[in-house]
């Protein structure tokens, strides 16, 4: 009996120990510990790497969707994998696909089909009530550049006092760029009417009709509108205001089980992204080359987004907030939503630890 229980205490210590020895490192290693926002970050380079070194990914295949695809704010990653910088970083294999909005490559991030993509931060935001949370992890843009363009008798906001401004759809991001524009013009939203038209095709339409007094219209439609005698009351990216207009996002459970990945996906891009500074012209024309414009007109676009675009790629909360009050304004439910949860700032943070930003010549801000 007594040498049956040594043997029961010996191997009660025996599997303590393996247990021990399996949460102390037994097979691959473990990422450091989790930021305050709760997810995973990536592992650290080696101490003796070289300043800016990135880790091994654990994926040499990665496959990201883009919401908007032939718009320039959201063409820095697909310029990294034209301009081979995923591959440089140990990811041979990228796939990237364009689709017409946020919800259709929504969809195919959740069925699996893409791994990360490039959208609207609202998204990020509408996960966190779902069985499929994802966080944003860089943004290309936080500034929208709308334009508030009136009829010939509407010049400043006094004249806009009263009258309603034409957007797309509650909740969405033309009705945030309404709330940023009357802010901007020092009024309230009980100062104007904040009336829903459609598209942008469709409100420039009622401007040119006569229906509507203001609406919002993109830059280059609006120097058409102001070309004919409207007016241009506002323009959005002038303001200090952030809006997560375009930021790369992942699922939760993909970004904690693959954290080396992510990390070098967001440093490819964040090396594209500033080559749109550095190296405008070859920019430009791999832009006419993925969006099928005309060389002078990808220059363009290119030249333009760097009013708008982020070297950095950081944001802050506020760039998010926003977006949420926006949502919650057609589901109450949503002003709820931990914004804390829906954001990961961690690998931006990782590669200016790492001297990455600095290796590249990059601003941190």
């Amino acid at each position: 009996m007594l040498s049956t229980l040594r043997h029961v205490k010996l191997l009660g210590t025996v599997m303590a120990i393996c247990v021990a020895v399996a949460a102390c490192g037994g097979g691959a290693a473990a990422p450091s510990a989790a930021p305050a926002t709760g997810a995973v970050a990536p592992a650290a380079a080696s101490p003796t790497a070289p300043a800016g070194a990135l880790p091994a990914p654990e994926l040499t295949k990665i496959r990201i969707g883009l919401s908007a695809g032939s718009e320039p704010v959201q063409f820095a990653e697909k310029l990294a994998d034209y301009m081979g910088i995923y591959k440089k970083y140990g990811i041979t294999t990228v796939e990237i696909t364009g689709f017409e909005g946020d919800g259709k490559v929504l969809q195919a991030l959740i069925a699996g089909q893409l791994d990360m993509f490039v959208g609207g931060t609202s998204s990020a935001i509408n996960s966190m009530v779902t069985e499929t949370p994802l966080k944003v992890i860089s943004m290309n843009s936080v500034i929208l550049d709308d334009v508030l363009v009136c009829q010939k008798d509407i010049k400043t906001a006094a004249d806009v006092k009263g009258k309603a401004i034409a957007i797309s759809t509650f909740g969405g991001t033309s009705h945030g760029s309404a709330l940023i524009v009357i802010k901007g013009l020092g009024l309230t939203t009980k100062d104007v009417t904040i009336q829903q038209v459609g598209g942008e095709g469709t409100r420039i339409a009622a401007l040119k009709g006569g229906s509507v007094p203001c609406g919002l219209v993109g830059t280059d439609n609006a120097k058409v509108l102001t070309a004919s005698g409207f007016n241009a009351v506002y323009d959005e990216s002038t303001s200090k205001v952030q809006w997560g207009r375009s930021g790369l996002m992942a699922r939760t459970d993909f970004i904690a089980k693959n954290p080396n990945t992510v990390l070098v996906v967001v440093a490819a891009a964040l090396e594209a992204q500033n080559l749109m500074w550095t190296d405008t012209a070859n920019a430009a024309a791999k832009y006419a080359e993925f969006s099928q414009k005309k060389p002078d007109e990808a220059k363009t676009l290119v030249e333009g987004f760097k009013a708008y675009g982020d070297r950095s790629m950081r944001f802050t909360e506020e760039a998010l907030v926003m977006p949420r009050d926006v949502i919650a304004a057609v589901n109450p439910a949503m002003a709820n939503v931990d914004i804390s949860k829906t954001y990961d700032l961690s690998f931006l943070k990782k590669l200016e630890d790492i001297g990455f930003y600095k290796k590249i010549g990059a601003p941190t801000n």
